[in-house]
């Protein structure tokens, strides 16, 4: 019962943060970049090293943030990491790790998942990014772009990535 009021919380503060999106950089050039991950399910980033660096995105300019369930008898959380408990019951991000991810102005936000995540959805709603790619799967409300391929797959990740941010004039080179 108090799962499925939780989740209309949720979706209603995603539409109202969608709602509330400011979409004026939407072409800006690609400075920075981000990745939204399930830490779950994802226990080593150095594909994502290699998606930056083959956009040309130096490491200082790459951010990592990362979805992990939490456990009570586990130390804190790490800084680029966030819990169920950084988001109050009414879909509110309240975590401070949480609070400032989403208030980083960030160019490109990579949701590397290619399904619904409740308290995913709800960080990328509400990130300030101002281009976001998705993948086929998940929620196209949220994002500039949706990539037909499987995220786990580095390779064809890197060329659609390439191939679209170039022809949208993203990229550097």
């Amino acid at each position: 019962m108090f799962k499925i009021i939780k989740k209309k919380y949720y979706k209603k503060a995603i539409t109202a943060a969608l709602a509330k999106r400011d979409v004026s950089q939407l072409n800006a050039k690609m400075h920075t970049i981000a990745f939204l991950y399930d830490g779950d399910q994802v226990n080593e980033v150095s594909a994502y090293h290699k998606i930056a660096r083959s956009l040309f995105v130096s490491e200082s300019k790459t951010q990592f943030f990362s979805f992990v369930t939490f456990q009570k008898n586990t130390p804190s959380l790490l800084r680029d990491q966030f819990s169920e408990k950084d988001i109050s019951f009414k879909g509110r991000i309240i975590g401070d790790s949480a609070k400032e991810f989403v208030a980083t102005c960030i160019d490109v936000l990579i949701f590397m998942l290619d399904k619904e995540h409740l308290h995913l959805d709800t960080v990328v709603a509400q990130s300030r990014a101002k281009f976001k790619v998705g993948f086929k799967g998940a929620d196209p409300r949220f994002f500039d772009l949706i990539l037909s391929v499987d995220p786990n797959d580095t390779a064809a990740v890197i060329t659609e990535l390439t191939k679209y941010l170039k022809i949208l004039g993203k990229t550097q080179s």
